[in-house]
């Protein structure tokens, strides 16, 4: 009986273990320019990615993703540290970009500039109206930051922020607070 019940417990365990595996694998990968998601509840901070770059990934990445390969409609330059994306059209200010630190990427942004290229609920929060459309379309965020020249609603643990500054929207994607 001792070995049938440590078999079962063992059963039981992997079994959990399974389960709690299997939220992390539930996550989708959100590329801003092609999935359709509309829940923000069906990925991670880590699995949005601009053009095939996410969080964490490395410089030479960047360098193959963004830089060498031409994107239509895209002119790529590189400012210090980060790496910013302009529409040919009009490259007055960045639509889009990643900032690199110690060779790895730990922050995306794209802003009301990108609406034509996002996909998915960004898409509708770049065209939105303000900040009680987007909260309709994300839902109430977990905490925010107000001043006088801007307001942050900060989701996902403060991962994914989206910045009201006068009648520009950013959305910023990053490692933490």
């Amino acid at each position: 009986m001792g070995t049938r019940g440590g078999g079962m417990g063992l059963v039981a365990w992997a079994c959990s273990l399974v389960f709690l595996m299997s939220s992390a694998v539930n996550a989708e990968q959100y590329e801003l320019t092609e999935s359709e998601v509309m829940d923000i509840a069906h990925f991670n901070t880590t699995d949005v990615s601009l053009f095939g770059i996410k969080i964490g990934d490395s410089e030479a990445k960047v360098k193959q993703n963004l830089i060498k390969i031409k994107i239509p409609g895209v002119k790529v330059e590189v400012q210090d540290v980060f790496v910013m994306l302009y529409d040919r059209r009009n490259p007055s200010n960045a639509m889009a970009g990643v900032r690199l630190m110690d060779g790895k990427v730990d922050y995306i942004f794209i802003t009301q500039r990108f609406a034509h290229l996002a996909a998915g609920v960004f898409r509708l929060v770049l065209r939105g109206e303000g900040i009680e459309e987007t909260r309709k379309l994300l839902g109430k965020e977990e905490f925010t930051e107000d001043s006088t020249t801007f307001t942050r609603l900060n989701y996902k643990g403060g991962t994914m922020v989206i910045l009201f500054s006068g009648r520009d929207i950013t959305v910023e994607f990053n490692t933490g607070v």
